[in-house]
């Protein structure tokens, strides 16, 4: 890749991600501290793809907002245009392509101005070149990589956080993934069209003389609008909470200028962090709780189930249950007064008297066959007392535990918080109370959120009993009449259309999450593999680890364990998009290590290559050292090494170093110490 005058890159520079003298190796490991530009080589070749300014992780950040021009590179020209281009060079099925992006732009009356220049795409088979026209570029390059999935090839900080909290955020990460693996854009059109038209014969058939069919009809348009418009609520308070979260950052961003305070901001990222921790596990604690209700129930009962275990215990001790002798039998006997020995049985004797003695301790076949049954049953339920007792007593202990560590924490953040607001900075002062607006906003769109979705649950559950009250009434009216037969025809073609799309979507969660729990388990620790077994993408996307008995575990996981979790569901993402063959585009990871021990690191490093054509590492000091230099060489996977150095005035210079000259630039994590 070569870049020109791209964000902090001035001038020409390149950048090569292949060794040819080393063909195996598949890594490049780009080092530099937090500013220097790593995730905008990312950004250089989705922009040279693409034509993409935004990434993901820019969040509510506006397109104008993004500069492309290098802004040293403006204000030299001192008004002139200033040319920022990409060259991407990358092999595809055989062919070699030769891609270039590239814009203009200068400074006018104090405003950045940027006009795209030129875009060119050379296609090498065999040896023969072609360039194609401007309008088959883009078509050719999404026929390559879906744009769709562009953003599942870059694995940052923010996004592997995202993915660890069970919350509308997750839940939405995961189901813009499927969506956009699905590519049934088609079949979600015909679904819109067949419903608009569905509405249409309806509101037809409301007008006819059937009283209850017109109700019916009423109710279920009345359903269908209020789903809407709490599908549209939910959508906007996602954004909103979304856009909140993006305002605290910046607002942190700002924060961190004044250096008297910047270490009561680091004291609360990181009671932050352990907050958002703490709250995950008490998210799951409480659904797992909610999970194991109907067995909890039955200990409310459980002196109940006893008593009447133990009293058909005693009845088969006695040999009531079942009877020495049918009772079908007896009757017989009493009936014909003759015993089966042949003696006479008459009444009043001693023989008699015996015998309507076991008919009364006897009980009809029946009843003894429930008694066993019902015996066998609660034996089952009372041997399960104990360890369903167990667990609820330790959930709920541990539940108190993590909501009394919550509300310590929560006071020491309100310290700090009034050590930060107590700044003599009124700008500092100011700027914390917008945060802490901003933080109570969000706590109250998350409230409202929950509401709004369980709303729409309730308002499907609802639309599905109307549904069928509507196709019974309309067999009332008649098939005979024309218009409740095309009703009928139009509805079941679209709850056909949306089966096979909610198919589909199944199919893809279980394909993702196979694939997930496949990565899962060879990045974890030996300790890990032992007791988690498997990755579940829900039915409302949320996530799931179920451990070696088959049960929800997410709840007991650790920090660590979470973010291997994100990780592999990022990497199953990205391998789908790739139709589940290795990845042919560079799969960028940037600061991946975050809270992982050194044997996940070690994992990581010797399996990413593995299904990853091309694995290009963002690090930096902190979580790049020796330690990862030296397991990473001893893989024999490492191609190519650069720095990222600073040159001054917010520029950076892509400098190519040595692969053993990382021993010298690294340190060990002593060091930091």
């Amino acid at each position: 890749m070569k870049i020109e005058n791209f964000r902090q890159f001035r001038g020409i520079q390149e950048i090569e991600f292949i060794n040819p003298s080393l063909p195996e190796g598949n890594v490049t490991v780009i080092f530099g501290e937090n500013g220097r530009g790593k995730t905008g080589l990312f950004r250089a070749i989705m922009f040279c793809l693409f034509g993409e300014r935004r990434l993901s992780q820019d969040g509510g950040v506006s397109h104008k907002e993004i500069q492309l021009v290098n802004t040293s590179a403006l204000e030299a020209t001192e008004g002139a245009p200033v040319r920022t281009s990409v060259d991407l060079e990358f092999m595809h099925d055989k062919k070699i392509y030769n891609l270039r992006r590239a814009i203009r732009g200068m400074i006018d009356a104090g405003q950045i101005i940027e006009e795209e220049d030129e875009k060119k795409l050379i296609v090498t088979i065999d040896g023969n070149s072609k360039t194609l026209a401007t309008s088959e570029i883009d078509p050719t390059i999404n026929n390559i990589l879906d744009r769709r999935v562009k953003d599942y090839f870059l694995f940052d900080g923010e996004k592997i956080e995202r993915l660890t909290r069970a919350n509308i955020e997750q839940q939405k990460e995961i189901s813009a993934g499927i969506r956009n693996l699905l590519n049934v854009d088609a079949l979600e059109t015909s679904i819109r069209i067949i419903g608009r038209v569905a509405k249409t014969i309806d509101r037809e058939l409301s007008d006819s003389s059937n009283e209850e069919l017109s109700r019916i009809m009423n109710r279920l348009s009345d359903n269908e609008e209020e789903q809407n418009r709490l599908q549209q609520q939910i959508e906007g308070l996602a954004n909103e909470i979304r856009l909140a979260r993006h305002e605290i950052e910046k607002t942190d961003n700002e924060l961190e200028k004044f250096n008297e305070i910047r270490h009561l901001l680091e004291r609360r990222k990181s009671l932050e962090r352990e907050l958002n921790t703490l709250e995950q596990q008490a998210k799951d604690f409480l659904a797992e709780m909610r999970n194991q209700v109907c067995k909890a129930a039955s200990l409310i009962v459980a002196p109940t189930v006893i008593n009447v275990f133990e009293h058909i215990e005693h009845q088969k001790q006695k040999g009531e249950i079942p009877s020495e002798i049918r009772h079908d039998l007896i009757e017989r006997i009493i009936n014909e007064k003759r015993c089966i020995c042949g003696n006479d049985i008459c009444e009043g004797s001693e023989s008699y008297n015996h015998i309507m003695d076991w008919l009364k301790r006897t009980k009809d076949i029946k009843t003894q066959d429930v008694a066993l049954s019902l015996w066998r049953h609660l034996g089952d339920v009372r041997n399960h007392f104990g360890d369903d007792a167990s667990i609820v007593e330790r959930n709920l202990q541990q539940y108190g535990n993590i909501t009394s560590d919550i509300a310590n924490i929560n006071r020491n953040l309100e310290n700090v918080r009034n050590q930060i607001g107590t700044s003599e900075r009124q700008d500092a002062t100011k700027l914390e109370g917008h945060r802490k607006s901003l933080q109570d906003n969000i706590i109250s769109l998350i409230a409202n959120d929950r509401r709004a979705q369980e709303q729409f649950e309730q308002l499907k559950q609802e639309n599905d009993r109307l549904r069928a009250l509507l196709k019974e009434e309309k067999l009332k009216v008649g098939l005979n009449d024309e218009m409740s037969r095309r009703s009928i025809l139009v509805r079941d073609t679209q709850d056909a259309l949306t089966e096979v799309y909610n198919q589909f979507t199944c199919e893809i969660k279980k394909l993702i999450g196979d694939s997930a729990t496949q990565i899962f388990r060879e990045l974890l620790d030996k300790e890990g593999r032992d007791n988690l077994r498997t990755i579940v993408v829900n039915d409302d996307y949320s996530l799931q680890v179920l451990d070696r008995y088959k049960k929800p575990f997410l709840a007991n996981i650790s920090a660590g364990q979470r973010q291997i979790m994100s990780i592999s569901i990022i990497a199953a993402l990205a391998i789908t998009a790739s139709q589940g063959k290795k990845i042919e585009i560079p799969l960028f990871m940037d600061t991946p290590f975050g809270r992982l021990s050194y044997e996940h690191r070690q994992h990581l490093i010797n399996i990413v290559p593995t299904f990853a054509s091309q694995w290009v590492l963002l690090a930096t000091d902190t979580e790049f050292r020796r330690q990862e230099a030296q397991l990473l060489k001893n893989g024999g996977k490492w191609a190519k090494f650069y720095l990222l150095h600073s040159t001054g005035e917010g520029n950076t210079e892509i400098r190519q170093q040595d692969i053993d000259s990382a021993q010298v630039i690294l340190r060990d994590e002593e060091e930091y110490q």
